[in-house]
């Protein structure tokens, strides 16, 4: 038999096993029988990871035995995936990656199996099948109608928390935890994008009740935003981990080209700017500007840092030995750019020379930034100062840690994200 010949007849048999057929030398994929609604990464477990593991072995990436744990084997398979597929390979499996696979999505309303094992159990339904949504994380000491349907949901899905009275009690975050630990999820008892997307109320403002609210679309910056927008930085916190989107407007559209990337915030989550205070530990929640810094010799810049410049869009300053970011509250020089000695620097201002990973490149967040700034005079709330889109900071580990009340992601996210924000019309929207 011929090399050909051998190639042709174990194709028809690859064809006969699979159920499909051929469009020249490519199998089709199969509809999938399962799927998965939140990122999957290192530790993930449970269900939706089974479900991957079992896609990636069927597409011929062998991640090893489906036993829903993302191990070594499951990482080194989602990475040669994501570089056959030409994605950005990171071992992440989110929503660009779920959906290459043919995985990414609401789970079956009835029929094949779910990621999860059933819609009672652990799959994921969509918002529809809910009855109600939230939009914003919930955590202990939050109520109103947006926590009567996160309730409503838990009990529905076999982690009843008591009544159903929109108070965000101890019944309501052990039933959180107990959901979060039977899928794989940081069980921090805060429902924010992640465990709301598992769920399947994740979406619009719950209206107290009545009809579903629609899911916002992935790739429609969230409302508030200004319609001068054309790159939006979205950071869904839950507790001090986040999962950040970026969003550009390009051809007469939104798209996503970048989505679920770790990140992190405050080690204490994130608080309205309002309510915050400077060294409270929290990041500014809010929608904010990119925004810009006139330095003591002249140079006005939304973009700084002791490393390279990656080639940024707006006014870069190199890190100067004397750049100190002022943060004592209630002097002339909060949250403004000053020339001092290293000795004059001192905690809780910054010398950003000292900060050489972390600040290794970084962007302005406008929040409490400009003349008008709170906390530069006597007697006035010291709201916010030093809040920066920076590099994680890591732990002896390896491990990313919280940030004092930023923002952060890893290197080549960040170095992504600084490439395409464009001074006037790049947001941030900390949530």
């Amino acid at each position: 038999m011929s090399a050909r010949t051998l190639r042709a007849a174990l194709a028809l048999a690859l064809m006969m096993i699979l159920g499909g057929s051929f469009v020249g030398d490519q199998v089709p994929r199969a509809e999938a029988a399962c799927t998965i609604s939140t990122s999957l990464r290192l530790g993930s477990g449970g269900g939706q990871v089974r479900c991957l593991q079992t896609t990636l072995n069927a597409q011929g990436y062998n991640s090893g035995p489906v036993d829903g744990s993302f191990g070594a084997m499951t990482y080194r398979a989602v990475v040669r995936y994501q570089a056959a597929k030409r994605l950005f390979v990171d071992g992440v499996v989110g929503r660009q990656t779920g959906t290459s696979l043919g995985v990414w999505g609401a789970a079956p309303s009835s029929g094949g199996a779910t990621s999860g094992g059933g819609t009672s159990g652990g799959g994921a339904p969509g918002a529809a099948t809910a009855g109600c949504s939230i939009a914003s994380a919930l955590r202990r000491g939050s109520s109103g109608a947006q926590v009567r349907c996160l309730q409503s949901r838990l009990t529905a899905v076999g982690y009843p928390v008591g009544p159903i009275d929109g108070a965000f009690g101890t019944m309501t975050h052990n039933g959180v935890v107990r959901y979060q630990r039977a899928k794989g999820l940081l069980a921090d008892g805060i429902v924010g994008r992640v465990t709301g997307t598992s769920l399947g109320i994740w979406g619009t403002t719950a209206s107290g009740g009545g009809a579903p609210a629609a899911p916002t679309s992935q790739c429609t910056p969230p409302s508030g935003v200004p319609a001068a927008a054309r790159q939006v930085v979205v950071v869904n916190s839950s507790g001090s981990v986040a999962d950040v989107d970026l969003l550009v407007y390009t051809g007469g559209r939104w798209t996503c080209p970048r989505m679920d990337m770790p990140g992190r915030v405050g080690r204490n989550g994130v608080r309205a700017l309002a309510n915050r205070r400077s060294g409270d530990g929290t990041t500014p929640g809010g929608t904010f500007p990119l925004a810009s810094m006139t330095a003591p010799d002249g140079q006005t810049f939304q973009f700084f840092g002791n490393g390279v410049n990656p080639g940024v869009h707006g006014s870069w300053r190199q890190v100067k030995v004397g750049d100190c970011w002022g943060a004592t509250p209630n002097t002339a020089d909060y949250n403004r750019l000053v020339t001092r000695t290293a000795a004059n620097c001192r905690t809780p201002d910054e010398f950003l020379a000292n900060f050489q990973q972390a600040y290794s490149r970084a962007a302005l967040i406008g929040a409490n930034m400009g003349p008008n700034r709170s906390g530069d005079a006597p007697g006035e709330a010291p709201l916010a100062a030093a809040i920066f889109l920076h590099r994680h900071s890591y732990d002896a580990a390896g491990n990313s840690r919280a940030t004092s009340g930023c923002v952060s992601l890893n290197n080549s996210n960040l170095i992504y994200v600084l490439q395409r924000l464009v001074p006037g019309q790049a947001y941030f929207v900390i949530r």
